[in-house]
């Protein structure tokens, strides 16, 4: 994010935006909370210096915008929807659910309550099974769940990056968040699809994508 970050501040600037109107908020769903260190290796030391950067806090403070076509209720961080213009900035990697990150789920679960992120991860996971998986886009419940609630949130601009195995950018899609995710998926399958190994008694897996999060790397691996 801090290679992207500077480029986007470029930006509002020339639109006149001061830096009293810009806020940072990390869209960490239900995960733990970010320490300053983690705040300055993801944004920058000078974002730190010069703008307020806020944790999400999925137990409170968030404005309820309704339910979707599915029945997920959806409530989103109360200082993402006080903000104007809404712009995320993240990447797209495979997930055990939505078949892949990034798009809206900036926002959902991102920026979301506990109560929303459990229905779609909970209860359509459960009523959907078939549906969801690593990679799979076409026919996915959550996802679809997930580009319902995002078009509810408001959210303007999504800036989605795809990385390689030493975590450079290779590919950058910017624009609606449902469309430029799209196309950025293409990109994805591509460049993080692997060949079963087949007929082997030991395989050393790379589970790269989801190296921080230990409980989804098998769902990579074990294939």
């Amino acid at each position: 994010v801090f290679e992207i970050v500077p480029f986007v501040l470029r930006d509002l600037e020339r639109a006149g935006i001061s830096d009293n109107q810009i806020r940072f908020i990390a869209a960490l769903g239900a995960h733990g909370a970010h320490t300053a260190s983690d705040f300055r290796k993801k944004l920058g030391q000078e974002v730190l210096d010069r703008f307020p950067v806020y944790n999400h806090h999925p137990f409170d403070y968030c404005t309820y915008l309704g339910k979707t076509s599915r029945g997920t209720p959806v409530s989103i961080n109360k200082e993402v929807m006080a903000c104007d213009l809404k712009i995320g900035i993240g990447c797209i990697v495979p997930h055990s659910f939505s078949g892949f990150g990034g798009g809206g789920k900036i926002v959902f679960p991102g920026v979301a309550h506990i109560d929303s992120i459990a229905y779609n991860h909970g209860t359509l996971v459960q009523n959907h099974p078939d549906s969801v998986g690593v990679g799979k886009i076409d026919g996915n419940i959550p996802r679809l769940d997930i580009e319902e609630a995002t078009k509810m949130s408001g959210l303007d601009v999504k800036i989605d990056a795809i990385v390689n195995l030493r975590g450079k950018i290779i590919g950058l899609y910017v624009g609606d968040p449902i469309l430029e995710h799209h196309e950025g998926m293409k990109l994805a399958r591509e460049g993080y699809a692997t060949p079963p190994a087949k007929g082997m008694d030991i395989v050393v897996v790379n589970a790269y994508s989801k190296p921080n999060e230990c409980a989804n790397a098998p769902f990579i691996g074990i294939p």
